[in-house]
């Protein structure tokens, strides 16, 4: 184990996106992967043998520098969600609060039982591509043209932890989120063999309860105990 590393438990449904530069192992990450992937898809329609392989590739085009980065791949389609982990400077906790309080779209709510330590969830979204813009808060016509996603903050005075959900479509989210929830809560950044653990945010940075509430552990769907792990 390195001196700082994220590590979490996830189960068979989800694939650990590496940091991979050379063509002869870019290839053998999505044969590989893709066979394991297809394995889970019984309830998928035809045509994923071609579209999962395709995905895979994108992913690794798309993954960047965060430290970790998970693909989500649901039972209803072959279609995965991606979740990005990033462990960043901490503007502060109250500059974090006050920036929720700002953003009256962002609805955060408080992240109970998590490893990492107290943390606070809120909604994200981005357009869908080729839609048309229609603006802000004008009916389910306007929402139905927007992604949505989640992000997820643990910090200290000088560190945070920001683990994103990137927009997906509103339809899918049910069938991911629990799952997304339940691998933020066994999150976990080690440093030198001792966990990190994040600060609360001031009281009333996530007062507002208009979203699904967290399950508690006992409702959380335990993983298969596999483990994905990146240096920090």
């Amino acid at each position: 184990m390195s001196a700082d590393e994220l590590v979490a438990d996830v189960g068979e449904r989800w694939v650990e996106v590496p940091p991979v530069t050379d063509a002869a192992s870019r290839d053998a990450w999505v044969a590989t992967t893709s066979s394991r992937v297809l394995a889970l898809g019984a309830a998928w329609p035809g045509g994923s043998p071609d579209l999962v392989p395709s995905m895979l590739a994108h992913a690794l085009d798309r993954r960047g520098d965060d430290h970790l980065v998970l693909l989500h791949w649901p039972a209803v389609v072959p279609m995965p969600v991606t979740v990005r982990v990033s462990v960043l400077a901490s503007p502060g906790r109250a500059a974090i609060a006050h920036a929720l309080r700002a953003n009256r779209a962002a609805h955060p709510e408080h992240v109970a039982g998590a490893r990492l330590g107290p943390g606070v969830e809120w909604v994200h979204g981005d357009a869908l591509p080729g839609a048309a813009d229609t603006g802000a808060g004008v009916g389910a016509a306007a929402r139905a043209e927007h992604l949505i996603g989640t992000q997820a903050c643990f910090a200290d005075d000088t560190t945070m932890v920001l683990v994103t959900l990137e927009p997906t479509l509103p339809d899918l989210l049910p069938h991911v989120i629990d799952d997304v929830r339940a691998v933020t809560r066994s999150l976990g950044r080690v440093r030198g063999g001792q966990d990190w653990g994040a600060l609360p945010l001031p009281e009333d940075a996530a007062t507002r309860a208009d979203v699904e509430a967290w399950p508690s552990p006992s409702e959380t769907r335990p993983g298969s105990g596999a483990n994905a792990a990146a240096g920090a």
